[in-house]
């Protein structure tokens, strides 16, 4: 009986699929000099190196169907500056999304995004005469987005070539904070133990329900600034201050497809810089307040959310109408874009970045909601 047993467990084990594919890659590009400290650095050729651990996806659950049978996993990287020793060495650790869009034979076209956290960047130091504005903190997220060909040799592996784009910031965590960014081609080779197929079923498909939602959350970031005012000349460049931002917010998110959903959403927020106002005396940096009392932003936000599983793409253009500008303010227009994972049916976390002029960071959120309201779309 035990032997039975036994002989059933390893033959279970042996024809249970081996998900798991192991990706290698090295690329070489160049820094594209999107800001004024960059325009005449000499040195911008790097080169990169990545591991990637691949899971691979057969259509077992319903929006890997939808997205075309993605592979998801993780991944190390290493960026090699070369010449440019100044950058600093940054690697890190990032999310992989790869998916295909068409393929012909054994010729395959992909893409992928990748998003992490990278480490060991070299920082603007005035003090250093180190004057690079791209980066201002050691620690960095990564974001990288890439297509390519990829062509199958055998049955276990593919050779792909990719176009890529590399991206440093830390989101205004810590200023200066232009961002790095960087192109490049890539040459890669993946693994697979074994194929997956995608899973054949008679059955035919039916969408799946969709819900009206109202959903409620608060976040929390923190900002680094810098004086701009009267006077800036007499103090150290990029001084400033820290400030704290928090608020909450109601969305309402209309749901009409299987991947998509739009809504809108108001919230009310404290943001510190907005609140107060540097000057400078006698060649020193001070705040006042602003306002008599704290005041708070209200804003109004028209969504769009594509939806992968639990993991939620939610991205926004909104508007602060009451705000009362200034000379430097942040624009009263804004976009946000956020990754939103569900921990629950109505329980949610996310994460992301509010920005202005479609490339200015302002800050980071850290975000926890929950779903008031789920009724069923009856169309």
């Amino acid at each position: 009986m035990l032997s039975n047993t036994f002989l059933y467990s390893q033959e279970n084990d042996s024809i249970k699929p081996r998900r798991w594919a192991f990706s290698a890659g090295t690329e070489y590009g160049g820094i594209i000099p999107t800001n004024e400290s960059l325009n005449f650095y000499r040195h911008k050729a790097y080169t990169g190196y990545n591991f990637q651990f691949l899971k691979q996806t057969d259509g077992s659950r319903d929006w890997e169907k939808l997205y075309n049978y993605p592979q998801i996993g993780f991944g190390v990287f290493a960026l090699d500056f070369l010449k440019g020793r100044d950058m600093g060495s940054p690697y890190g650790i990032y999310g992989i999304y790869n998916a295909k869009i068409n393929q012909w034979n054994k010729l395959k076209w992909m893409y992928g995004v990748n998003f992490g956290i990278s480490f060991n960047s070299n920082v603007h130091d005035f003090d250093r005469q180190y004057y690079n504005i791209s980066i201002g903190a050691e620690t960095n997220m990564y974001i990288s987005a890439s297509t390519g060909l990829y062509y199958e040799i055998g049955e276990h592996f593919d050779l792909g070539l990719n176009v890529k784009y590399n991206h440093l910031s830390n989101g205004s965590t810590k200023v200066p904070n232009k961002g790095l960014n960087m192109a490049s081609g890539q040459l890669s080779l993946i693994y697979y133990p074994e194929r997956i197929k995608p899973i054949q079923s008679d059955t035919i498909y039916q969408p799946s329900e969709k819900h009206n939602t109202l959903e409620f959350s608060v976040f929390g970031g923190r900002k680094d600034t810098f004086y701009q005012g009267d006077n800036r000349d007499d103090i150290k460049l990029y001084d400033g201050y820290e400030y704290n931002v928090y608020g909450a917010d109601l969305l309402y998110m209309h749901q009409y497809s299987d991947k998509s959903a739009y809504g809108l959403g108001v919230g009310v927020n404290y943001d510190g810089e907005y609140n107060y106002q540097g000057y400078v005396v006698d060649s020193t940096l001070y705040r006042k307040k602003r306002f008599s009392h704290d005041r708070l932003l209200v804003s109004v936000v028209p969504t769009y959310r594509l939806m992968i599983g639990k993991l939620y793409v939610t991205v926004g253009a909104g508007v602060y109408p009451f705000k009362t500008t200034r000379r430097y303010d942040n624009n009263i227009i804004f976009q946000k874009i956020a990754l939103q994972y569900q921990i629950t049916d109505r329980l949610f976390a996310s994460f992301g970045i509010r920005a202005y002029n479609f490339h200015v960071a302002d800050f980071l959120e850290w975000r926890l909601g929950y779903t008031i309201i789920k009724n069923k779309n009856r169309k």
